[in-house]
């Protein structure tokens, strides 16, 4: 572990490699086989429900879903409150680009964990002096790509089940496709995929149960009308930033934007004034890398069509793309209409 990340060495703080590492190498070994786990006579009831989840989703995200699930998630580990990571993001204040760093195989990306919610917060402090946008916000799971074999943290296991299923999916779907050097589309895919292979695990799947049906089909509703009003904010701050205005005529007319989507938001039911208020262009960015375009992902397979053909075919077009958001667009138009 500590070699694969030292290839980053030259481009990252070695202190900070060194220490990610440590505690990721402290987690993997915690992992225990999840078939031992279950056959423990004392295991706590919603954790025995939980773990069965897991083996489940697993089997569905390779045989109904084209996924490459290796031996991810067939391991459980069991942490303390030192092993979150706590996601650092930046950006400029004049315009919506995010500050980004470079690590080995990742690539360029717009965000850096941490074990040490210390740790974080003192390279936010450092960046925020430089007049850049922060933020800090935990994480309940990660992957690595499929490098290694992802065990199933406690911390995840305690999610509801409908949002354990899509966390799994949403992970297992890193490991199957990763674009380096495009953030925003491997999240939002992955968010489309979690979501889809959610609904498509409750709604006749393994998991078939009515009130997790319909509360999976409603989330991602709400996933993407968020996505829209965010998709809105980021066209107009864009706009906001080409006029380059005084700075604070700038600050003002980007807060006055952002309060505006943070009520509409809140109108229909979302927290949106923690997350755009005051305005916070790391913050929007983050939100952004998991809520792109995922109309055009919902086209690949609309409606109650099973995921899996669009999951393979948007897999197939990303792959080697040079704008896989094109890619995506070109392949739902190629797609047959189930319906017809």
């Amino acid at each position: 572990m500590l070699l694969v990340l030292g290839l980053g060495v030259s481009a990252c703080n070695p202190l900070y490699v060194a220490r990610l590492g440590w505690t990721q190498a402290r987690i993997l070994l915690r992992r225990e086989p999840i078939p031992e786990v279950l056959a423990r006579p004392d295991v706590d009831p919603a954790l025995r429900e939980r773990l069965q989840l897991v083996l489940a989703t697993r089997e569905f995200a390779r045989d109904r879903l084209g996924m490459t699930v290796g031996d991810s998630y067939t391991t459980f580990a069991e942490i303390d409150g030192d092993a979150t990571v706590h996601v650092l993001s930046a950006a400029h204040r004049d315009r919506l680009e995010a500050y980004t760093w470079w690590y080995p195989i990742a690539g360029r990306v717009p965000y850096r964990g941490y074990f040490d919610s210390d740790d974080a917060q003192h390279e936010a402090d450092r960046l925020s002096a430089r007049s850049l946008d922060v933020d800090v916000r935990p994480a309940l799971a990660f992957s690595t790509l499929g490098w290694f074999a992802d065990p199933l943290l406690s911390t995840t296991a305690a999610e509801a089940p409908d949002d354990l299923v899509e966390t799994v999916i949403h992970e297992l779907f890193h490991a199957t496709l990763y674009v380096p050097g495009s953030p925003a589309f491997n999240e939002s895919a992955a968010t489309f995929a979690g979501h889809r292979g959610a609904i498509a695990f409750f709604c006749g799947g393994p998991g078939d149960d009515a009130v997790r049906c319909a509360r999976t089909r409603a989330r991602w509703q709400a996933v993407r009308e968020r996505s829209r009003v965010l998709l809105r904010l980021e066209r107009r701050l864009k706009a906001l930033y080409a006029e380059h205005r005084p700075v604070e005529e700038r600050e003002a007319r980007r807060a006055q934007l952002a309060e505006a989507a943070a009520r509409t938001l809140e109108r229909r039911g979302f927290a949106g004034r923690a997350e755009l208020v005051p305005p916070n262009n790391a913050r929007l960015l983050g939100a952004l890398l998991y809520a792109t375009s995922l109309d055009d992902f919902e086209a690949l397979a609309p409606g109650d069509t099973d995921p899996g053909p669009a999951l393979r075919a948007l897999v197939q077009a990303a792959r080697g793309s040079d704008d896989p958001f094109a890619a995506v667009q070109a392949a739902a138009v190629v797609r047959p209409d189930p319906s017809a």
